[in-house]
C-alpha cells in the first residue's frame, strides 16, 4: 500500500472513489487502488449520533483504465 503521508503525488490520480464499508474498500485495494485517506462522518438523531468511517481511494493514471469490483448484483444487469 502507498503511504500518502510520505509525498505521494496526488496529480497521478485518475479517479477517486469513496466507500463506506471496509469490505468494499478492501475489494478496491485488491484491484490496485490506493488508500488516500479515511474520515468519520456523523449521522442520525442529534441526541444519539452515530459515526461511520469513509474510505477515500484513488486509481493511478499509470495503471490505465480503472478497475472496479464486480457488484454482488451483477447477475441483475449491474456492474
Amino acid at each position: 500500500m502507498t503511504d500518502v503521508s510520505k509525498g505521494f503525488d496526488l496529480t497521478s490520480i485518475a479517479e477517486l472513489k469513496q466507500c463506506e464499508s471496509d469490505k468494499d474498500a478492501n475489494e478496491y485495494l485488491k484491484l490496485g487502488w490506493v488508500l488516500l485517506s479515511t474520515h468519520l462522518t456523523d449521522y442520525g438523531h442529534p441526541v444519539e449520533r452515530h459515526q461511520k468511517t469513509v474510505y477515500c481511494l484513488g486509481w493511478q493514471k499509470s495503471l490505465g483504465k480503472p478497475k472496479h469490483p464486480k457488484s454482488e448484483y451483477a447477475h441483475l444487469g449491474g456492474n
